[in-house]
């Protein structure tokens, strides 16, 4: 940088010299430029990998990061070999239901009994003609739908014994 030159001066110099000083001017204007704008680049880069993404990386093992702090046990054991234990079958507790409530909940609707009987000729042929007797009926309920009511059928099944306990029909 030269000398700073005043009104009075620049009158005084030729046509010739005035354009010399303006294009070496023109000339350091153009490097003053290009040095700002590498400075600008540079500053820009400075700060991507002071504030960018990249700087939230911890590059060194050694030292202490988040994660080790919110999982210090998982860090602990690590290098440890830990056995799972084995799986345990939890069998589920199971309520035995009230009786009498199945005869309760069909108290109210209509019920209709259908009786299972063996003729007499099944019946000889069955004991072979021995004597047999009549023990007291086997009773089950089945609930049947017809579209809009429901109906109990109660079935009646005779069960019959020979006198010496050998065998039974019904």
């Amino acid at each position: 940088m030269g000398k700073k030159l005043t009104e009075n001066e620049l009158n005084q110099y030729s046509k010739e010299m005035i354009i010399q000083l303006f294009l070496a001017m023109q000339d350091q204007m153009e490097v003053l430029n290009r040095n700002m704008e590498l400075l600008i680049e540079q500053i820009s880069i400075a700060n991507q990998k002071r504030f960018g993404r990249s700087s939230e990386k911890i590059d060194t093992y050694e030292q202490i990061s988040m994660d080790s702090c919110f999982n210090e046990a998982e860090a602990c054991i690590e290098k440890q070999y830990v056995a799972e234990p084995g799986m345990e079958e939890v069998c589920s507790y199971k309520r035995s239901k009230r009786k009498g409530k199945r005869e309760d909940d069909l108290k109210g609707i209509p019920t209709k009994v259908i009786t299972h009987e063996l003729s007499q000729e099944q019946l000889e042929q069955i004991f072979n003609g021995q004597d047999w007797k009549r023990l007291p009926d086997e009773v089950y309920k089945r609930l049947t739908f017809h579209p809009a009511t429901f109906e109990v059928e109660e079935h009646h099944v005779a069960v019959y014994a020979g006198t010496d306990n050998q065998y039974s029909a019904g």
